[in-house]
């Protein structure tokens, strides 16, 4: 019995994330058509490949079609079949499964079209020239072959012409350093050369790089390279802990040491992130480049790459008006709340407590009762003390508030307050029967109770302050 074969279709339909310009390129290439072709006989709908192959060829070419970003799938056939008159024929030149692929000689890693291996880093010319190849020797008649400008190198059958034909030139072949300088605009070579030393195949070792641009603001310096979610990171280490902290440290109740915490960790990521900059921004371009590599048939354009990577003053606008919003804002609710959790202290002092009195402590001629009394009597001298210096206060506003612009308060003293609001000599004495004092630098004022004493400047004075509105 006859083996079964078999035979691929393409559907017409895309891989999810591939365009249908670079799908049909790809496509174009592989079986050697012009694209306006392929597109008609991709528009009718299955088209069949001519070829019969076993399952295992079937499988890989349907898995390398999908590669390109096409649909296939695979249908049993019989041999003796007629090919279908709208079949596509597999190109003959190379191996269908690994056209426009080629393998490293020292490892045998998959990749596309390159001069050096990306996962062991080795340089393909001069790798084979040690291991003694040569190119193959030329009939002297024979006619010199035109070099395809997309060699495949994959399979066995054509390892020759990969190391006779092209390896050695490399004329055409975009090498990555060439992507790196697109990517990283011009004027970069401070950048460049860090990345070519950190880079080691597809892998890149971090080192430590000195970045002077990013001293100033490490988070503008990665906006302005575009390195959008290390910006996020950036931003919260260098703006948002420090503005936290030193608000915090600002607040009543709080520990001051969180604000030197605040400015240490200001101090800190000035040094930390321009140290680490140059690599992240090296892994970050290598990356991008290799991520729209694989979007692509063989290489990105160069004019994405560009675009893709370079410079952007409006992202250092945007960052720098993002920082001073969300900066302001995480102050205003640390202030919030503060206010809510946080008990303010009050305006007025509360009135020193007074030794409690025994009978023992008074004298042996006074009774336990009349101590009370005084205690008692004490204590509403306080209370009116208080009373009238709020309430003289409040007559002293209005008539401010009144003249406002025209009467300036520093020049003020008490007997014009009695004066001017028609005070009688009892409204100025406190509760006990002493001058109440005023004073004032302009910006607001103070009614001074001198307190039980007498003597002002001590700790049972009672007063009462405003500041005046401008």
């Amino acid at each position: 019995m006859d083996s079964p074969v078999y035979r691929v279709l393409l559907t017409g339909e895309l891989v999810p994330g591939f365009s249908r310009q670079a799908v049909i390129a790809a496509l174009a290439r592989f079986f050697n058509v012009s694209a306006a072709r392929l597109v008609g006989l991709l528009d009718r709908g299955d088209l069949p490949i001519g070829d019969v192959l076993s399952a295992d060829q079937a499988s890989e070419l349907q898995r390398r079609f999908e590669k390109f970003g096409a649909r296939a799938r695979v249908e049993r056939v019989f041999a003796t079949d007629p090919v279908p008159a709208d079949a596509i024929r597999l190109p003959q030149q190379s191996d269908a499964v690994d056209a426009g692929l080629m393998r490293c000689p020292a490892c045998g890693h998959e990749q596309l079209v390159a001069d050096t291996c990306d996962e062991c880093g080795v340089v393909f010319a001069e790798y084979n020239r040690g291991q003694g190849a040569s190119p193959s020797p030329r009939q002297p008649n024979a006619v010199p072959q035109q070099k395809p400008s997309h060699p495949t190198f994959a399979s066995p059958h054509v390892q020759d012409a990969w190391q006779e034909e092209w390896l050695d030139d490399g004329d055409g072949v975009p090498t990555e350093d060439y992507h790196l300088g697109l990517f990283m605009g011009m004027r970069s070579s401070h950048l460049s050369e860090p990345c070519k030393k950190m880079s080691l195949g597809r892998r890149t070792r971090m080192k430590l790089s000195w970045a002077w641009g990013a001293v100033l603001s490490p988070f503008l310096w990665a906006m302005y390279r575009k390195m959008w979610a290390w910006g996020v990171v950036i931003f919260l280490a260098e703006i948002f802990v420090p503005v936290l902290l030193i608000t915090l440290g600002t607040k009543e109740g709080i520990s001051d040491r969180l604000t030197y915490a605040g400015f240490a960790v200001l101090l800190i990521n000035r040094l930390f992130w321009p140290a680490l900059l140059k690599g992240l921004y090296c892994r970050h371009a290598r990356r991008t480049i290799a991520n729209m590599h694989r979007m692509s048939p063989t290489y990105a354009p160069d004019i994405d790459i560009a675009t893709r990577g370079g410079t952007s003053r409006t992202s250092v606008f945007v960052g720098t008006v993002m920082a001073i919003v969300l900066s302001l804002l995480t102050w205003n609710i640390v202030d919030s709340l503060h206010r809510t959790f946080v008990r303010p202290t009050p305006v007025f002092l509360e009135p020193p407590s007074l030794p409690e009195l025994t009978p023992d402590a008074a004298q042996p001629d006074t009774p336990t009762t009349a101590l009370q009394d005084d205690l008692l009597v004490n204590e509403n001298r306080w209370v009116a003390t208080r009373n009238k210096l709020r309430s003289l206060g409040q007559r002293v506003n209005a008539w401010l508030a009144d003249n406002a612009g025209s009467v300036d308060a520093a020049t003020l003293d008490l007997d014009d307050l009695v004066r001017v609001l028609q005070l009688d000599q009892g409204d100025v004495l406190d509760g006990w029967d002493n001058r109440i004092e005023y004073q004032s630098d302009g910006q607001g004022y103070r009614l001074i109770s001198a307190g039980p004493d007498g003597v002002f400047g001590n700790t049972d004075d009672v007063d009462y302050r405003r500041t005046l509105r401008r």
